[in-house]
């Protein structure tokens, strides 16, 4: 954060990083780091090793049971595949060859020099190569380390140890605390969160000592750095409450070994629980407004909640039932194929992604919630997950997976879903997020998705990069990249900076009406208002419970002439052909037929969809472009059709 950002802040907030970044000079003019480098090195081997427990784990936890048996074949050839070199990052396998490079964005061959982590700058415009500092980022989060660690509990092979114990080695060599580009806050706590269940896994595995004490030595170093580099502000999100989850950790397992780690932890017990209520809303959702980034912060406060009841520190009730509600709104906006929609953006983080499930799958999550809060109604499989087992010591569990019709509406979360066990529709109907700020939050405001007949077909295009092509970001986060109405290609709410999207466009007069055999959603914005000629938009959607029938109506009030554009993008896999002012839609021999309105006209273009983070491929998008003077409606139908294509 700059002196220009810091000073734009609420007072409390400015002398709290001015503070900091006057320390932050102190310590990198007075060597300070390569001092506590050094200083932690020396307590480590001269100090009895400490095995304290973190109590993320189960107490009876010491390895895994017949629950996991179908699961440690397939982490035994995961992990070999990891010591061959090929390692997911982001849910796509790449190739690497050791010893890693830390610093590089391999796909690019771009490297960042190792330096003082305050010297780094990764928003350039115009790049001639898509390098993002978030793949050697994600690869230094080091998760894939715990799928080895398993798979040395499992098999009592040595060469897995060896090479947890080498490849941590290697990171601390090229990683001097500080000084390279993986010293980032968020990086340094998501990172502590996956080493602190490495370590559980270690400390339950024979002959483990060297790799443990080493362990501890790289924790430490993620402490002392994190605590000087807490990411407070005025409004804070994901980042914070994983600065809040890692200190916790760190201090939980250090505070008796380790002096300062007893302040980590104060001020994460502190702070935890009001944290969580400032960033949950009060029907559970998130108020990042992105999906994604709503199943991370869920996991971050599952960790804190977890290790404070078993430490015997008492939640509020209230705490826990809006924890509750967080997880039903997983639930609640997780497809028939257990896949959740990629709402807002999406940078596939996660801190219990080693569960053989794609990042996309949130089940995972809810099994855990279930678990925790004692409620079978969370789970929706059947399957064991391994951070089931790990941190509760189970064998089996029971799932609830409602066949019926079930119509779901997140009032302050703005979220509102339809689904049966093989047909769901969703939209947002709330504002841009993060107290009007928009962080997270795309401009798609009265977007949509529709699947039909387990497919998708109907998407929100996802988030593609950060940092990679900041035009492409912009453009994803865009009013025309949803499935929204927008006007003389007008953004809802003008996008501000990098990340920012202003609150103008605020959703009124919302209304959910669920009758027998369809539900009414309607609601109003007034984004356009702004405009020289202002536009005032209603959309309602009417979704047969049968779903045999979506049909969306546009009302556009004003009294000037303005181009309506309305997008649908399609998912993958589908075929579209314009036909008697429509659009027939062939998805796995199934047709589905779109009509409009007769003023509408229609044309076919090419879109990116990103399904994880740095993945992009090339798919259709309907353009619907009508020319109105005046008050208008607008509509379009999506059918099944009876006839199935042979």
């Amino acid at each position: 954060m700059n002196i220009k950002t810091i000073l734009s802040k609420p007072i409390p907030v400015v002398w709290y990083r001015f503070k900091q970044l006057l320390k932050l000079k102190y310590y990198y003019k007075t060597q300070f780091w390569s001092k506590i480098e050094t200083q932690i090195a020396n307590k480590v081997s001269r100090t009895e090793i400490c095995i304290s427990k973190s109590n993320l784990f189960h107490d009876g936890f010491k390895g895994y049971n017949e629950s996991t048996l179908e699961l440690n074949n397939t982490t035994i050839e995961n992990a070999n595949r990891i010591l061959e070199g090929k390692i997911f990052v982001f849910d796509v396998e790449y190739k690497f060859t050791f010893p890693l490079q830390w610093n590089v964005d391999w796909r690019a061959n771009e490297t960042w020099d190792n330096k003082y982590f305050k010297g780094y700058s990764f928003y350039k415009p115009n790049k001639e190569k898509e390098y993002d500092v978030k793949f050697p980022w994600e690869l230094s989060r080091l998760s894939f380390l715990i799928t080895v660690a398993r798979a040395y509990l499992i098999s009592n092979e040595e060469k897995y140890i060896d090479f947890v114990y080498s490849t941590l080695k290697n990171w601390k060599d090229q990683n001097p605390i500080a000084y390279s580009v993986n010293w980032y806050p968020m990086e340094v706590a998501v990172r502590t969160v996956n080493l602190i269940q490495l370590r559980e896994l270690l400390l339950v595995a024979p002959k483990a000592d060297k790799t443990i004490n080493l362990l501890n030595e790289v924790l430490l170093l993620q402490g002392v750095f994190l605590w000087r580099t807490v990411e407070y502000t005025d409004v804070r999100g994901n980042h914070y409450a994983a600065n809040l989850t890692a200190l916790h950790l760190l201090g939980k397992v250090f505070k008796n070994f380790y002096k300062e780690a007893k302040q980590w932890y104060n001020y994460a017990i502190a702070k935890t629980e009001e944290e969580f209520h400032l960033q949950f809303l009060k029907d559970g959702v998130n108020f990042e407004k992105s999906i994604p980034y709503h199943r991370l912060v869920v996991e971050l406060f599952f960790a804190s909640f977890l290790v404070m009841k078993r430490s015997g520190i008492k939640l509020k009730p209230v705490t826990l039932t809006i924890f509750k509600k967080a997880s039903n709104f997983i639930k609640g906006v997780t497809k028939p194929n257990l896949l959740t929609p990629i709402i807002g953006d999406n940078d596939s983080a996660s801190v219990f992604q080693n569960d053989n499930v794609t990042l996309n799958n949130h089940s995972n999550m809810l099994q855990l919630a279930s678990l925790f809060l004692e409620d079978e109604n969370l789970n929706i499989s059947d399957e064991v997950f391994y951070s089931s087992v790990e941190c509760f010591g189970i064998n089996s569990v029971k799932s609830n997976i409602e066949k019926v019709f079930q119509f779901n509406y997140f009032k302050k979360g703005g979220f509102i879903s339809a689904k049966t066990n093989t047909d769901y529709f969703i939209t947002d109907y709330g504002e841009v997020g993060m107290n009007g700020k928009g962080g997270h939050g795309h401009n798609d405001l009265f977007s949509f998705e529709l699947m039909l007949d387990n497919q998708d077909i109907i998407v929100d295009p996802g988030c593609y990069t950060y940092t990679g092509n900041l035009e492409l970001k912009s453009e994803m986060k865009s009013s025309l990249y949803h499935n929204s109405l927008v006007v003389d290609n007008k953004e809802i709410a003008p996008q501000i900076g990098e990340w920012g999207i202003s609150n103008i466009a605020q959703p009124e007069y919302i209304t959910c009406d669920e009758k027998e055999d369809i539900v009414i959603i309607s609601g109003e914005h007034n984004g356009y208002k702004r405009l020289e000629k202002p536009v005032k938009h209603k959309r309602t959607f009417s979704v047969a419970k049968d779903f045999s029938i979506i049909l969306c109506e546009d009302e556009v009030y004003c009294n000037t002439k303005h181009e309506i554009t309305r997008s649908l993008h399609f998912a993958e896999n589908t075929d579209l052909e314009i036909k008697n002012n429509g659009i027939v839609v062939n998805v796995q021999n199934k047709e589905y037929l779109i009509t409009f309105d007769k003023t509408t006209t229609v044309a076919i273009s090419n879109y990116y969809l990103s399904q994880n983070y740095g993945a992009k491929i090339k798919v259709k998008k309907a353009v619907l472009k009508t020319n109105i003077t005046k008050d208008s409606s607008l509509f379009f139908n999506i059918k099944k059709t009876i006839n199935e294509q042979t």
